[in-house]
Formats: C-alpha cells, sequence, structure tokens
C-alpha cells in the first residue's frame, strides 16, 4: 500500500517535472514568434494610446480634469512603453537570434520569458484603455482655498461638528448661521475638500444665492459644475430637468451660500434626500428654522487671542516691537473677533509707521453706523475706514465702480478697463494696454487690502458682500453712484434725487419699459438691462437731458444711435444684444474712445464710423447679420488699438484686384492701423489676397476657415492676457506667409484640413517662434515638413532651430509627412510635454523617440 502511494506520488512528481520542463524549453523554441506577438501588442497599445491621448487633450482644451484611472492609465502605458523600447534595443542588438543563429542559450532563454511576460502586461493595459469618459468638468468650487481659511480652536470645533453633521446619513439639510463677516462662506468652501477626502460625498456644487435670489441663476450655476447644458426657456422646466439630474447621483452635496430667506428647493430643482444633501448658509438663524434644517450650528465671532493672531498674521507684524504689539491688541479688540474686519484692517495698516496706527485706532473707537441689520454695525465703519486708507482717488473710484454689479458676480478687468478710460481714469495711460497695466497695479492694491477678492480666473475678481454693502453706501452717501443691479427690476427705480448721482447701475434686470426722457444732468455713467423678449424701445429723446455722460451701457434694448447723439462727452459706449434700427448718426459722437456692439442686430456699419478720430476700440463680435463693412471706414480709424470682429461677425472682405463688384472693407485696411497691437478675426481664406501680410501685433486671434464653417468661439479670447492664436481650417492657402510678421508672438497654432499645404515654416521663419507653445496639425494630405529651407535654397551643415516654450506637438492624418525638419540636421524642444502622432505612415521611426519632461511620446504609424 505505501509503495503504491509512493509510486503514485512519484509518478505525479515526475509529470509536473515533464511539463515544467517542457514549459521552459518551450521558451528558445518560441522566441522568434514571442517577440512578433510583442510587436504586434505594442503596436496595437500604441493604437489605444493615440485614442486616449487626442480624447485627453480636448479634454484638457476644454478645462477638463483627467480622470485619475485614465491618468493611472497613462503612466502606465508611458512606462511599458519605456520597458519595451528597453527591451526591443536588446534583442536588436542580437538580431542573428530572430533567425535562430543564437548560440548563447541562456540569453535566449532569459528574454524569451521576459518578452512573454511583457506581452502579458501590454494585453492587460489594452484592454484597461476602454474610457467611456476621460475627464470631467471640475467642480464650480475652489476646494483648497486654505489662504482664506485659518483655521482656530473655535473655528475648528464648528468645523468638526458640520463634518459629523455630513457623516449622518440621517441628516439631509445643514444650517450655518453666524452674523455677516463671520467667515461662513470662507468656511462653507473649505468643506468639500474635507468631504471628498473622507469620501462621504463624490461630487460637491455651490451656488452663492444672496439677499435677491434668481432662480435661474441659481439653476445655471448647479448645471454648470454638473456639465449639465440647460436650454429650456422656463424656471419650471429647466427645474425638472435639473431635479432629474440630480436625483441620478448617489452621492453628491449641494452648497448653498448666503442664503436670507426660505428657499423653495423644489422652484429651482434640488431634490432633498436619496443621494442629494444639502448645506446651507445665512445670517438668520429662522432661516434655518424656515428650512426644515436637522442640523443648525452657529459659527461665532474669534475669542481675542484668535483675533490677535489672525490681525498680526495680516500685519505682517512679530513680537520683537513691544510698543506695537500692544496697538495691535487694540486694534484687534476693536474689530469684534470678525475674520473680514481683521484681515481688512490689518492690511491696510501692514508696513505703516506707528503714529498712523494711533490715528486708526481713535477713528476705529469713534466710527459707528446705525440702522444696518443682520451685521454688526462696526465692521461696516472699519470697512469704511479701510477706503479712507487708500492711496489715490482712481483707486477709490476703481473700488466704487465694482460695486455697481449685482452681488456675487465675477466682475472682468476688461470691464473697469472699458468703465475706468470712459470715466477719465488712466489719464497717464497714452494706450488701451498701458491702461491694463495700471488697472492691474491698481486691483493688485485692493486685493492687499482685502477689499477684491480673487475670481474665477486671473481676469476676474469678486467683492465680499458686506464690502459691497459698504462699497455702495459710501457711493450713495457721496452722491457718486446708485446701484440696483440684478434685482429683477421690471421698472425704471422711483427712487427721489437720482438726479443727483454721477453713476446709476441698473445692470442684469429684466427692465419692460423705459421713461421718455430722464433729467439726469450730472449723470457720467449709465448701466441698465432690458427684458430680451420684451423689445423694449429706448425713445430718441431718452438721453436728451444726460449731457454729462461719459459711459453708457445697454443691454436687450431696441434703439437708434439717433438718441445717443447729443451725447458730445460720450468716451465709452457699449451695447450688448441690442437690435439697433441705424447708427448712421454715430459720426456726432466725436469724442467717442470704445464702442462695443457685441452680439447686437444690424446689417451694416455706417460709413460716418470712419469720422470717429478718437476711437481706440471697435469690438463687432457675434454680430452675426452684419454683411457690409464699408470700403475705408477701418483705414480711416487712425487712433484705433484693438479690433474684434470674432466668430459668427462680418467675414467677407474684399480682395482688392479682384475685379469684384464690392464695397467691402478689405484686409488691406489693416495695414493703414499704425497704432493696432490686437486683432481678433475670423475670415475666408478666398478674402485673403496672395501678397497680402497681417500688420505686426501684440495679441490676437486670427481664425481662417471656408465659408460654410463657423469661427471660433470668441469668448475664449482674453483681451487682458497675452495671446497669440492662429487656427486655419479647410483652406487652400499654399503658404504661411500672410501671418509672417506675427511669429514673434504666436504661442498657438492649429491647421486642420489644409490639403494645399506643403510645409509651414522656413527656416528663418520658424527661428523667430519663440513664444509657440502649442502647435497642431490634422489631416493635411500634401504635408511633408513642418520646416522647409528658405526659397528652396539647400539647408547649410550645422542648422539648428530651437522652439524653446513648445510645451504640445500633435501631428495627425499626414500621409505624405516625412519628418518636422527637411534638412539633415535637427530640432529641439527642450519644453515639450506632450508629442503626439497618429496615421504619419512616412515618418521616420527615429523621429518619434524622445523623451520630453519625463513624458514618453505617444505614435502610430
Amino acid at each position: 500500500m505505501a509503495t503504491e502511494i509512493l509510486g503514485g506520488a512519484l509518478s505525479k512528481i515526475g509529470e509536473y517535472l515533464v511539463e515544467a520542463t517542457i514549459h521552459q524549453v518551450c521558451y528558445l523554441f518560441r522566441f522568434k514568434s514571442n517577440v512578433e506577438s510583442l510587436m504586434n501588442e505594442d503596436k496595437n497599445l500604441r493604437l489605444a494610446l493615440d485614442r486616449v491621448q487626442l480624447q485627453v487633450n480636448r479634454a484638457k482644451r476644454n478645462a477638463e480634469d483627467i480622470e485619475k484611472d485614465v491618468q493611472k492609465w497613462l503612466d502606465e502605458v508611458s512606462d511599458i512603453i519605456t520597458a519595451v523600447q528597453k527591451l526591443g534595443g536588446e534583442i536588436q542588438a542580437k538580431k542573428t537570434c530572430l533567425s535562430g543563429l543564437c548560440p548563447d542559450l541562456g540569453w535566449r532563454y532569459r528574454l524569451s520569458r521576459e518578452v512573454e511576460k511583457m506581452t502579458g502586461k501590454l494585453l492587460n493595459l489594452v484592454n484597461r484603455g476602454k474610457f467611456d469618459r476621460v475627464g470631467h468638468i471640475p467642480p464650480g468650487i475652489e476646494l483648497f482655498p486654505s489662504k482664506d481659511f485659518v483655521q482656530f480652536e473655535s473655528t475648528k470645533s464648528t468645523f468638526d461638528q458640520i463634518i459629523e453633521a455630513m457623516k449622518d446619513d440621517k441628516i439631509n439639510m445643514v444650517g450655518i448661521y453666524g452674523m455677516g463677516g463671520v467667515g461662513k462662506t470662507t468656511m462653507a468652501k473649505e468643506v468639500p475638500k474635507k468631504v471628498l477626502e473622507l469620501g462621504i460625498f463624490k461630487e460637491v456644487v455651490f451656488a452663492a444665492v444672496s439677499q435677491n435670489p434668481n432662480v435661474r441663476n441659481i439653476q445655471g450655476q448647479i448645471a454648470e459644475s454638473l456639465g449639465l447644458k440647460l436650454d429650456e426657456e422656463s424656471d419650471a422646466r429647466r427645474a425638472t430637468r435639473l431635479m432629474k439630474r440630480l436625483r441620478d447621483e448617489k452621492q453628491i452635496l449641494i452648497i448653498l451660500d448666503d442664503v436670507w430667506a426660505r428657499l423653495d428647493l423644489n422652484m429651482i430643482g434640488v431634490p432633498l434626500g436619496g443621494g442629494c444633501r444639502i448645506l446651507v448658509t445665512t445670517r438668520r438663524k429662522q432661516v434655518c428654522h424656515s428650512m426644515e434644517c436637522e442640523s443648525q450650528i452657529p459659527l461665532n465671532a474669534l475669542v481675542e487671542e484668535e483675533g490677535l493672531a489672525l490681525f498680526k498674521r495680516n500685519a505682517c507684524i512679530g513680537d520683537e516691537l513691544p510698543t506695537l504689539n500692544d496697538l495691535a491688541k487694540e486694534v484687534a479688540r476693536e474689530c469684534k473677533g470678525l475674520p473680514l474686519a481683521i484681515v481688512t484692517i490689518g492690511s491696510a495698516l501692514k508696513g505703516k509707521p506707528i503714529d498712523e496706527w494711533n490715528v486708526v485706532l481713535k477713528k476705529m473707537k469713534n466710527a459707528k453706523f446705525v440702522g444696518v441689520e443682520d451685521v454688526d454695525a462696526d465692521i461696516y465703519a472699519l470697512l469704511k475706514l479701510s477706503y479712507d486708507y487708500l492711496k489715490g482717488e482712481e483707486t477709490k473710484l476703481c473700488f466704487l465702480l465694482c460695486s455697481l454689479y449685482p452681488e456675487d458676480y465675477e466682475i472682468p478687468l476688461g470691464d473697469l478697463v472699458i468703465y475706468g478710460k470712459g470715466l477719465g481714469l488712466f489719464e497717464d495711460a497714452n494706450t488701451i494696454e498701458e491702461a491694463r497695466s495700471q488697472l492691474r497695479v491698481t486691483i493688485n492694491h485692493l486685493k492687499a487690502s482685502c477689499l477684491l477678492l480673487d475670481g474665477g480666473n486671473e481676469e476676474l475678481v469678486k467683492m465680499h458682500d458686506i464690502v459691497r454693502d459698504v462699497a455702495l453706501w459710501i457711493a450713495s452717501k457721496e452722491k457718486k453712484f446708485f446701484s440696483k443691479a440684478g434685482l429683477g427690476l421690471k421698472q425704471w427705480p422711483k427712487d427721489e434725487g437720482l438726479e443727483q448721482y454721477a453713476g446709476i447701475s441698473l445692470m442684469a434686470n429684466e427692465l419692460e419699459v423705459l421713461p421718455v426722457s430722464l433729467a439726469y444732468p450730472k449723470l457720467e455713467i449709465l448701466f441698465f438691462d432690458c427684458n430680451y423678449r420684451a423689445e423694449v424701445e429706448v425713445s430718441d429723446q431718452f438721453f436728451v437731458e444726460m449731457k454729462a455722460l461719459k459711459v453708457v451701457h445697454l443691454g436687450c434694448g431696441v434703439m437708434s444711435v439717433k438718441s445717443l447723439q447729443f451725447l458730445t462727452n460720450l468716451r465709452s459706449l457699449c451695447l450688448d444684444d441690442c437690435r439697433l434700427k441705424d447708427i448712421f448718426s454715430i459720426g456726432t459722437l466725436s469724442r467717442l474712445e470704445i464702442f462695443i456692439l457685441r452680439s447686437c442686430f444690424f446689417d451694416e456699419l455706417a460709413k460716418e464710423l470712419g469720422e470717429l478720430g478718437e476711437l481706440r476700440l471697435l469690438d463687432l463680435r457675434d454680430c452675426r447679420w452684419l454683411r457690409r463693412i464699408p470700403a475705408n471706414v477701418i483705414r480711416s480709424l487712425s487712433q484705433l488699438e484693438e479690433l474684434y470682429i470674432g466668430e459668427v461677425s462680418f467675414r467677407t472682405w474684399n480682395v482688392e484686384g479682384t475685379g469684384a463688384e464690392t464695397s467691402n472693407a478689405s484686409l488691406y485696411e489693416l495695414n493703414s492701423l499704425s497704432h493696432l497691437t490686437m486683432l481678433s478675426l475670423s475670415i475666408e481664406d478666398k478674402c485673403i489676397p496672395k501678397d497680402f501680410t497681417f500688420p505686426k501685433l501684440i495679441r490676437y486671434h486670427i481664425s481662417v476657415l471656408p465659408s460654410d464653417s463657423r469661427g471660433f468661439d470668441s469668448s475664449y479670447f482674453s483681451e487682458t492676457g497675452s495671446h497669440g492664436h492662429i487656427e486655419i481650417r479647410g483652406s487652400r492657402l499654399t503658404s504661411f506667409n500672410a501671418f509672417k510678421e506675427v511669429c514673434h508672438t504666436l504661442q498657438t497654432l492649429e491647421v486642420s484640413d489644409c490639403n494645399a499645404l506643403t510645409c509651414l515654416f522656413t527656416v528663418s521663419l520658424a527661428r523667430s517662434l519663440l513664444q509657440l507653445e502649442i502647435l497642431s496639425v490634422e489631416n493635411c494630405s500634401l504635408m511633408k515638413h513642418i520646416v522647409v529651407a528658405d526659397n528652396n535654397m539647400p539647408v547649410r551643415e550645422g542648422s539648428h532651430i530651437v522652439l524653446p516654450k513648445l510645451t504640445n506637438l500633435a501631428l495627425s492624418e499626414l500621409p505624405n509627412f516625412m519628418g518636422f525638419y527637411e534638412g539633415s540636421d535637427y530640432s529641439t524642444w527642450p519644453s515639450l510635454q506632450e508629442l503626439t502622432i497618429y496615421e504619419c505612415r512616412n515618418t521616420s521611426p527615429s523621429f518619434t523617440v524622445f523623451e520630453a519632461a519625463g513624458k514618453v511620446c505617444s505614435h502610430n504609424f
């Protein structure tokens, strides 16, 4: 029996040994087929990488965040491609082994085994590289506002209570309440970071409600964060769609900030319960009751020691100066533990001498406000004190200008330049560009004083709601500005004394009828928006008794420019989405410097526009009905610095010398504008004369398109940023010569479906591309090289091209493409981060062997 058992065991061991031996021997005989399998899977992985990388590039251009699993896959692919290249180099070193003539059996066995394992890894990555989506629109909230959030013992206790309430599945709504300026919004913006980190929620959405809630606006904020587009006209239908979308979410937190009264969640489209929970911030505890918050958490002022620590941090003082420290204690005590007051006053006193501290302390003790609801009245006095200590009237006026926008509005710096220039600010600036520079200095000073906040990007700013209230109080008291912006007004306000104001803002309202005329003799700046459905008429007498006006912004009105003919002091005129009966009287506005006709309805630009000898900026973006710009009008604008004609605006320029019977403007007129530095233009390729060259420009977005194509989205073009962008799509252009004068500032170049181009740049032109960051060339059937020799001259030996700022290079579907540089020498891209080559079958494989910023490029021949 024992013998049988032993014999069976030995037999089984023998079978395993034989199988193992055969498997090991197979590594020797299957070496060539293993290598072929590796090459096939490597090719499949590169194809998958190209597909995913193209999707990732599109997502990044759409400002989306890349999914974590996608980024992990890309990193793994990058690593394994490097490993395969290294393995391939080792195999290539002993080519004879592929034909079976390898005497080194140990090497052959080891490598065959390694190749087989590598092939399995490649196959796994290929199978994993099928993603439903590669990115998502980031939530509309800054998740890490650490520079604003300073955690003290008292605030930590409140924060911990909020997080504990979030962990409780039985609690659907949490309310944070406390006086204005105590830091509710700042704390609410810190919550997402923690709840996402703990996995309590998978998504967080933030919406500012404000004192006068606008249902449509709140719906829009939530939908935008979700990547949902609400096209419905009625608020009710939008609410239904939003409700359905939110019910699909398993774990989502909706933060409703600055709620003043009970909010009807059904009207907005926010479900309660299930996977959707809500965090409310409010100044009033009764709001928490009325909204039936299961957890109601107070946020109190800082205790004295905490207030002092925060004050010293913002005033930048240490413990080495006893006298200053004693003063700091007194000043901080007067701030009543309110973070907004502490930060603002501390910033105002930073770097100031002791005498000035004493003066401020005395004013703080004496300054009092009365009749202020839902906020400690002292904070108004303290913020007014910060305003008083601003340097220069320009800075103060810029601050007050920001109060003319609705509460929680993100204020474009470009607007402030236009309105400030019209009011006579930046008088030392010789150009609009210089005015922008001066504005940036002013804005930075206001931010440093904590009177303005960062917006969603570097070209936007915001005002804290209490700071805005104080600014409006100051402006009203000094009879400078009156504002009822964003209140949903349908009629012109009947407030007494409006004739005393220098500025009136009825921005973001829905006025349905306008007075025939108004007597505002001191008015210099006027903003008002009408209901776009009501087709509100602006009478020809409306502006007759407003002769001091320097700045006008009108949205969604129906008017004749004739009604403006009395405004001989007007310097900035902004018309948004207006229906214009005519603009032939525009020539009477002889002092006009800035003329914006954005999304307006009219078909012909008046030749009288050429009489505006002081005009510096002309904006005709999105004027989809514009068919004619009379010849020589643009040429006559000798002082013009900035011209915007983007997207679906005018594109049918005249080509001089073709004999076409037309009186439209020609591109040649641009070369008569010696002051032109900024251009936004969408044009058909047939309208570019053969010998035309664009003038030298600082910023531009030029789009060359076929006649049946829609232009670029002009909302992406920045008036305040530094950018040179050219897009050429479906064009029959045979060279890039028309753009040679702007190459020195070119940052982004996108070329697609251009089947007459064989190259883009000559060597001399390529050497001027010192600012180029993004280059994309796609589906150009004749494209052979990106860079060729000048005038068919041979490339000199040792010739070398450096593109120092190029970070992204994408070449796809170029069947005749042979290489980047026609010459025998090479080009260098020291900043390259992404290189994508797809369907370029004539390209030399050596062209794709790069390491760019630690990343391996992807390619598919």
